[in-house]
């Protein structure tokens, strides 16, 4: 059963809140009611409830700021805060962003919007119970074993272990590690409720990198897929588990472990086939990225003995597509650049997480690679139609209506490519045509003009020379001269 408060002004709106509540269905319980911002700070301190609706415009505090002040008494507060309000206010929708508000409800109240929202919001309390239920049942276990021990400090190697059932054969571990010499000190733990993970703790032994490798071709060792071993020493178990937590970087079996060093068995390496995914990132006709995608992601997550190919994937993949920002001239986003970070995998808790990730950066770039393709098409146009009616009157408004844009649109495009607007290109083009007359035609230089698109020949003459340094005739003269 999850608690709940209400802050509101209105009678009305805390009686219509709390009909609503017994209307959801749901286990809830309203814990107490304010009428303004300092009676539900007084509400919030005594009973800390697990949802909070709030009305923005309360007297003495309003509602952001009651949020805001609890916010910072205490950073970690898990009470999901929902604000009410009469109207929508962008200003206060940014700042209950800010303050981590979940949801944003609009008066007057619809039911099922209501029970829809806080069947939402009951999900995720669960999901984190759920998650901080698992996180103690495993300190615990680690706990556990070092108060059996009775010693602050536990020195050794650390061994822990990833397969199949591998928690059921913490015996044969024992057994068989023990007749090793000097392989007294052995110790083992199984997580509550993990049976694919074991913890074995050699006491006493810092290893080095050949005797682990003599005692991971054990017998005993042969159904574990991955081995991960740390030497040193354990000073508190909370400790140990957050140095795992912090720099596993490949890993998809269980949201709270967290390795330091990977031993890998012997497997055989999938082929991963990058080739098709950099081409199908610029086709923007067919989408086959996102196919190619899965061709390259499926085989390491196949078997769980590929497990350690991830990181090392997801980065090639990364990269493929940061080069296409590369290649197109694009700025780079700091959300992609950050992906090339050592432990950004480690933000992933299942495959299909990490694949919808790279998805959706795969689109991202393909879409601006469209977006490129598309404006050097109607560039390429543009230029085709200018050389076929350039003698014809044409300014920039006309054509950008020959090809349905905007004329701004269609002149910030064409300086991108071609690096001059395209009334230069169009005046560069005729006085090119003018001066091949020049030197093949005896028609006059005022015909020349004409046929070129200049309606003034003087107007002609002044821009020639302001291009060639030269009158129309001094060039005529010079060309009949050679």
């Amino acid at each position: 059963m999850y608690r709940i408060g209400i802050a509101d002004d209105e009678k009305y709106v805390l009686k219509s809140i709390m009909q609503r509540i017994r209307s959801s269905g749901m286990e809830l319980e309203v814990v107490g009611t304010a009428g303004n911002g300092v009676e539900a700070l007084e509400l919030y301190e005594k009973e800390q409830p697990d949802i909070f609706f709030v009305d923005i415009n309360m007297p003495v505090v309003n509602g952001l700021d009651f949020i805001e002040k609890i916010r910072k008494r205490n950073p970690e507060a898990r009470t999901r805060f929902i604000i009410i309000s009469g109207y929508d206010d962008f200003a206060y929708m940014k700042k209950a962003i800010q303050l981590g508000v979940i949801n944003y409800i609009k008066k007057p109240i619809l039911q099922q919007e209501f029970s829809d929202m806080l069947c939402d919001v009951c999900r995720q309390l669960e999901e984190e119970r759920d998650k901080e239920e698992k996180k103690e049942e495993n300190i615990r276990s680690w706990t556990d074993f070092l108060h059996l021990k009775k010693q602050k400090d536990t020195e050794g190697t650390y061994f822990l272990i990833r397969g199949k059932e591998i928690g059921s054969r913490a015996a044969s571990f024992l057994k068989e590690l023990a007749v090793m010499e000097g392989g007294q000190g052995w110790n083992a733990v199984r997580f509550y409720g993990v049976t694919d993970i074991l913890l074995l703790i050699w006491e006493g032994n810092n290893c080095s990198g050949r005797e682990i490798e003599a005692i991971t071709r054990k017998n005993c060792f042969s159904h574990a897929c991955q081995i991960v071993y740390m030497t040193g020493k354990c000073r508190n178990p909370e400790e140990m588990i957050g140095q795992f937590e912090d720099t596993l970087n490949i890993r998809f079996y269980h949201p709270e472990y967290r390795v330091m060093k990977i031993k890998n068995q012997i497997y055989e390496k999938p082929g991963i086939f990058y080739e098709a995914f950099d081409s199908a990132l610029e086709n923007v006709k067919e989408n086959k990225y996102t196919e190619c995608l899965d061709e390259i992601m499926k085989p390491v997550f196949l078997k769980e003995t590929c497990c350690n190919l991830i990181k090392q994937v997801y980065q090639s993949v990364i990269l493929l597509i940061a080069n296409k920002y590369t290649k197109y001239d694009l700025q780079l986003p700091v959300r992609l650049r950050q992906e090339l970070f050592p432990f950004a995998t480690a933000a992933f808790e299942n495959k299909k997480e990490m694949i919808a990730r790279l998805a959706a950066y795969s689109e991202e770039i393909n879409t601006r690679i469209g977006e490129i393709l598309s404006r050097s098409d109607l560039v390429d146009k543009v230029i085709l139609y200018i050389g076929q009616h350039y003698k014809e009157e044409i300014n920039l408004s006309e054509l950008a209506g020959e090809f349905f844009v905007v004329p701004t649109y269609l002149a910030k495009r064409f300086k991108e490519k071609k690096n001059c607007t395209v009334m230069q290109y169009l005046e560069n083009m005729r006085l090119k045509k003018a001066r091949e007359l020049l030197e093949s035609s005896p028609l006059s230089i005022s015909d020349i003009a004409m046929m070129v698109g200049y309606n003034d020949p003087n107007y002609f003459a002044r821009s020639f020379k302001k291009v060639y340094d030269l009158t129309p005739r001094e060039y005529r003269n010079i060309c009949g001269g050679e």
